[in-house]
């Protein structure tokens, strides 16, 4: 199940959980309120300085639906604001979800503020926040340090964060021209994880050899964002700035989703590096020198 569908998943569980266990007000809310409404009595109940815990849970609600509907500012905004409310032990919980939004605009560094903080914990969302984290670098254009994360996951027990982080580490470790390390990371996906998403795709894939291009060959990379719509967007601005081979690829699933912009293959670093000068000058952006898929 992608994030979007267990955000949804859990208003409607929300929406119908008994009334002895919540709050009335709030369950009547959900109940008698459509879901494209309810930002703003959600946000009344937010700002009940009477009823701070239903405030707080207000807050959680708002972020949720605001993510669900691909809305990560707003998202971000909110988590924000129930953290800040919540006592320390239950900080955990709104700070993995303020990260995954700030994931989906694409801010590396606020996302690996608020899912640091996660890994220090020892929430049960800590094996996601870890994922999180070196989603953020990649994001950033470190797969190195995004190696480094998904290596200290992946040697402890990564539950349900395995499979995506595995994925994560085969298409890293080949833009690192490391083809070996990346069929380690994809038979260790097929053995461990044999039902799932991933898993299917490896299947797919694994009568082809995980190699990088020819010899020499390398793409340049003009940045990995969380949200499509801005990967397609820079793709666009580099095809107009006259890189007609500038495309948007997706590496990962669910939250662990990236949607990678490169502009092209070329024979040599140096004939990489030349187009790459080229469109940071057009663009107003820096790029990577990676291996060519």
């Amino acid at each position: 199940m992608t994030a979007r569908l267990a955000i949804l998943a859990l208003l409607i569980a929300v929406a119908a959980a008994p009334a002895a266990a919540r709050h009335a007000t709030l369950d009547s809310l959900l109940a008698a309120t459509a879901a494209d409404s309810l930002v703003a009595p959600l946000r009344a109940l937010e700002n009940d300085r009477a009823q701070p815990h239903l405030a707080i849970e207000a807050s959680m609600l708002l972020g949720q639906l605001h993510y669900a509907r691909g809305e990560y500012r707003q998202a971000a905004d909110a988590f924000t604001r129930a953290a800040a409310r919540l006592d320390p032990a239950e900080k955990p919980e709104a700070r993995y979800w303020a990260g995954l939004a700030w994931l989906g605009l694409g801010d590396s560094n606020q996302a690996r503020a608020a899912l640091e903080e996660v890994v220090r914990s020892d929430s049960p969302r800590r094996a996601g926040a870890m994922l999180g984290v070196a989603q953020a670098w990649a994001i950033a254009n470190r797969p190195d340090r995004a190696l480094e994360q998904l290596d200290r996951l992946l040697a402890r027990a990564p539950g349900e964060a395995g499979p995506a982080a595995l994925q994560l580490a085969m298409a890293l470790e080949l833009t690192q021209n490391r083809p070996d390390a990346a069929r380690q990371a994809r038979d260790r996906l097929l053995r461990a994880y044999p039902q799932s998403i991933e898993a299917a795709r490896a299947r797919l894939d694994a009568a082809r050899p995980l190699a990088v291009g020819p010899a020499g060959a390398v793409g340049v990379q003009l940045g990995a964002f969380a949200d499509p719509a801005r990967a397609r967007s820079l793709a666009e601005a580099a095809r107009r700035a006259g890189f007609g081979s500038a495309q948007v690829t997706m590496v990962g699933e669910g939250a662990a989703r990236l949607h990678i912009v490169r502009l092209g293959i070329y024979p040599s670093a140096d004939a990489a590096r030349r187009a790459g000068d080229e469109a940071a000058r057009a663009l107003g952006l820096t790029y990577q020198i990676v291996s060519a898929p």
